[in-house]
């Protein structure tokens, strides 16, 4: 039998050089959740079915890994987060002082068709922010990935902006509430805005209604104050405009005029989302990169008591495709900081002491191997971007010393074994 040398469709190997890359990102991710108070936490990769089921939309449904197992139970390879958030929190941590701010790393799995900047395997870093309705948590959301992408190389992203509220105010003038808002908002993220229109007017109860829905679908105004005329008489919809006019005018204040974008027609695929909604685009892709928004009612799904929340997710695997495929960002892996290299095998053994005692010190120290000449030995050490390469040869076994060559400099130095890793570490914090 042959066996596969590919992954299976829509999930990618790392080499050295992509995982490299990968988790400088996710480094990146880690620290702004540490600058920002965010809690790690962890759920499992297979979830119930009926976590996302509730609320995460037709889209995702429809393209989940679901199966069932021994047992007869329904379940699935998570597709996202925040609904397995929201459930970690209603099980274990809704006793706990608010607010709770909570972050996770984690791989998501969807069976869509595999193109650019979608993957069947995707990792995410996510945020989600629970027990506050202030909009200026909403704010965060976006500040959080400003942060992340400046940090990453994208300095240039920008912001698309809306409010599902606003649209969920004026369905429910409409008579269109639950499941039909919900088939509503799906085919208006998937660009099927004239279909939506149409399934609202051939649903509504109010023709008036159904034609303040259009015009609030197809407008373009720049700024959703604009809109107070239109929404004007509809139930509900004045108090989530003036929500969104605060945060839209704290992000153009916080990030510039230009950055922020005010999208009246935006709606996104989760089913969840009950307010504000955003995404985050780089430049050189039409495609977002980031993208959240508030979900006050998901928690209370779980039982018991109802807690507003905002989150967002940062495609992490989506960057990464974004930086080596758009802006020109070659993945590469760096070498350790110390290369050990005995000459004959007769100084093995030392070297491995040699090593051993850099380790200990904190010194990246890899072993090389005898039969490799040292020449080139030291061109490849260079390639890799090792800095010491400690030689070991009959010499330096018998005297108890090392000759330490500097790649930086060019220099080579020749220590007692006992001094050596100080004098390492000493160059080291030179750098």
């Amino acid at each position: 039998m042959r066996l596969p040398l590919e992954p299976p469709k829509g999930m990618d190997d790392f080499g050295p050089e992509e995982y490299a890359l990968h988790e400088r990102l996710i480094g990146v991710a880690r620290s702004v959740m540490r600058l920002y108070g965010y809690n790690p936490v962890e759920t499992p990769p297979v979830e119930h079915f009926e976590v996302f089921a509730a609320k995460s939309g037709e889209e995702i449904l429809s393209h989940m890994y679901a199966f069932e197992d021994q047992h007869g139970r329904k379940l699935v390879l998570r597709p996202e987060m925040t609904a397995a958030v929201a459930r970690l929190f209603a099980s274990r941590l809704s006793r706990r002082p608010l607010p709770q701010r909570l972050s996770y790393i984690a791989d998501c799995y969807r069976l869509d068709e595999p193109q650019w900047g979608r993957r069947r395997r995707f990792y995410h870093a996510g945020f989600e922010l629970i027990g506050v309705r202030d909009p200026y948590a909403d704010v965060e959301q976006v500040l959080i990935c400003r942060d992340f992408m400046e940090a990453v190389g994208i300095p240039d992203f920008s912001v698309k902006l809306g409010h599902v509220g606003v649209h969920r105010a004026v369905l429910r003038a409409c008579g269109i509430e639950g499941d039909s808002a919900d088939d509503v908002l799906s085919l208006i993220d998937r660009g099927r805005a004239e279909e939506a229109i149409e399934l609202v007017r051939s649903r509504s109860d109010s023709a008036d209604a159904a034609e303040v829905y259009g015009e609030l679908v197809r407008s373009d105004v720049e700024h959703p104050g604009e809109l107070a005329e239109v929404l004007s008489g509809v139930e509900g919809a004045g108090v989530q405009l003036e929500e969104l006019i605060e945060v839209y005018g704290a992000l153009r204040e916080l990030l510039g005029e230009a950055r922020v974008r005010f999208v009246p027609g935006f709606a996104r695929g989760l089913s969840y989302y009950t307010g504000t909604i955003f995404e985050v685009y780089g430049p050189l892709a039409n495609v977002a990169l980031a993208g959240g928004g508030r979900y006050d009612g998901l928690i209370g799904l779980f039982g018991g008591r109802d807690f507003p929340a905002v989150g967002v997710a940062i495609g992490i695997t989506r960057v990464m495709q974004y930086l080596t495929d758009r802006a020109g960002v070659k993945a590469a892996s760096s070498g350790p900081t110390a290369l050990v290299k005995p000459v004959t095998p007769q100084e093995r053994l030392y070297a491995v002491r040699v090593a051993g005692l850099l380790r200990r010190a904190g010194i990246e120290a890899e072993l090389a191997f005898p039969g490799r000449p040292v020449g080139e030995e030291l061109g490849l050490a260079s390639e890799r971007g090792v800095r010491f390469v400690a030689l070991i040869g009959p010499r330096e076994r018998e005297s108890g010393t090392v000759s330490v060559k500097d790649l930086r400099t060019g220099e080579q130095l020749e220590f007692e074994l006992e001094s050596l890793t100080s004098e390492v570490v000493s160059r080291v914090g030179a750098r």
